[in-house]
C-alpha cells in the first residue's frame, strides 16, 4: 500500500514539471501540450510498464537540464525519451534543445516529425511558420583549391571571390565552377543545409603543352613539316606553277628585239632607196642593199624566235620524266645570207 502511494506522488511530480519546460519553448507550444505525459500515445507495441517509467525520468531530466542552460545533456534526455515511447510531443523538447546547441538541421527534422506524428496538432501554423524562418536560413560554402587563386562561380554567376573563400548560400542544391589560368577548369554540386557549412577542396591539372606550330599540311612521320619537305623535293614544279619558263621568255625577248631591229633596217633601207632614186649613186645602192639584208634577217629571227617562244609555251607543262628524256631538245639558228638575199636557217628538236 506504501508502495503504490509512493509512486503515485512521483507520477504527480513528474507531471507537474512539463508545465515549466514548455513555457520556455519558442514554439509556443501550449501547456497542456508539454504537459501530456512522455507515454501517453500507445505506439502498435505495448510498452512495458519499466520503459514507461523510464520515458518519464528521461523526459523530466531533459527539462531540468533544459531549466540549467544544459542543452547537450537536456537533447541527450529527450531523445532517449523520445527512442522509448515516440510520443510526437516529445519532439518539441528534442526541436527547443537543438536549436540552442545550434543544429539548425535536427531543429527541422525534429519539428517537421511532430507535424508528422501529430496531425491534428493544435499549433501546427506557429510550427510551420518557424519551419519556414529556420530553411531560410543560408548555409556557407568553403571553397579552397590547389593551387589557390582560382575565380569562383557560383550557380554560373561569378561571385567576385578567389579561393580560399568562403561563401553564403541558400539551401538547396549548388553547382560550383572554378577556373585558373593555365588549368583545366573543375565544376561540382553541393547540397547546402540550412545554417550549415560545407567545405568543397578542388585540384587543379594542368593543361597540357600548347602543339608547336606548322605550316600547312602538318607533320610527316619524321615530326618534320609536310610542305618543307615537299618544297625541296618539288622546288622545279612549284616554280613551274608561278608562270612561264626561262626559255619561253628568253626566245620571246629575242623575238621582240629582232623584230624591233628588222623595223628599224627596212626604214633604213627604204630612206636610202628613196635617196637613190633623188641621186643615184653605188654607196647609196649598197646601203640600201645592206640595210634590207639585215633586216630580212632580223625578222626571220624575229619570226622563228616566235614560233619557238609558242612551242616551248605549249610544252612546258610536260611530265619532269618526259623533260629529262628530252633534255637533248633545242632550237638552232644559223643566219644565210647570198647575194640575192637574207635569212635564217632554224633547227628545232623535240
Amino acid at each position: 500500500m506504501r508502495t503504490r502511494l509512493r509512486l503515485s506522488l512521483t507520477m504527480i511530480a513528474l507531471l507537474g514539471l512539463a508545465a515549466p519546460a514548455a513555457a520556455q519553448q519558442a514554439d509556443g507550444a501550449s501547456e497542456e501540450a508539454a504537459g501530456e505525459d512522455a507515454a501517453a500515445e500507445t505506439p502498435a507495441a505495448e510498452p512495458t510498464e519499466e520503459e514507461r517509467q523510464q520515458a518519464r525520468e528521461a523526459y523530466a531530466q531533459g527539462q531540468e537540464l533544459f531549466r540549467a542552460g544544459q542543452f547537450e545533456e537536456s537533447l541527450a534526455s529527450f531523445e532517449r525519451a523520445y527512442e522509448l515511447i515516440p510520443n510526437p510531443v516529445v519532439l518539441l523538447g528534442v526541436a527547443e534543445a537543438s536549436e540552442r546547441t545550434g543544429d539548425v538541421t535536427r531543429t527541422i527534422e525534429a519539428l517537421e516529425g511532430y507535424l508528422e506524428g501529430r496531425p491534428d496538432a493544435p499549433d501546427r501554423a506557429d510550427v510551420e511558420a518557424r519551419l519556414e524562418r529556420l530553411r531560410a536560413i543560408p548555409g556557407q560554402i568553403f571553397v579552397s583549391t590547389d593551387p589557390q587563386g582560382a575565380t569562383i562561380v557560383l550557380d554560373g554567376e561569378d561571385t567576385g571571390e578567389v579561393t580560399p573563400a568562403t561563401l553564403e548560400a541558400g539551401a538547396g542544391d549548388h553547382v560550383v565552377s572554378l577556373t585558373l589560368e593555365g588549368y583545366e577548369p573543375v565544376e561540382g554540386s553541393v547540397s547546402v543545409l540550412p545554417s550549415s557549412r560545407h567545405e568543397v577542396n578542388a585540384e587543379f591539372t594542368p593543361l597540357p603543352p600548347p602543339e608547336p606550330e606548322t605550316q600547312e599540311g602538318g607533320l610527316n612521320g619524321e615530326g618534320e613539316p609536310i610542305e618543307e619537305a615537299a618544297a625541296e623535293d618539288g622546288e622545279d614544279e612549284s616554280a613551274d606553277d608561278e608562270g612561264p619558263g626561262t626559255a619561253v621568255w628568253v626566245t620571246s625577248g629575242i623575238a621582240a628585239a629582232t623584230l624591233v631591229g628588222g623595223t628599224v633596217l627596212g626604214f633604213m633601207a627604204l630612206s636610202r632607196e628613196a635617196e637613190f632614186d633623188d641621186e643615184p649613186s653605188a654607196d647609196k645602192a649598197d646601203q640600201g642593199e645592206n640595210f634590207a639584208l639585215f633586216a630580212d634577217v632580223l625578222f626571220g629571227v624575229a619570226a622563228v624566235s616566235a614560233i619557238t617562244a609558242i612551242v616551248l609555251f605549249l610544252t612546258d607543262d610536260a611530265d619532269e620524266d618526259e623533260d629529262d628524256e628530252d633534255a637533248t631538245a633545242g632550237l638552232q639558228l644559223t643566219p644565210v645570207m647570198t647575194r640575192q638575199g637574207g635569212g635564217v636557217s632554224a633547227r628545232l628538236s623535240f
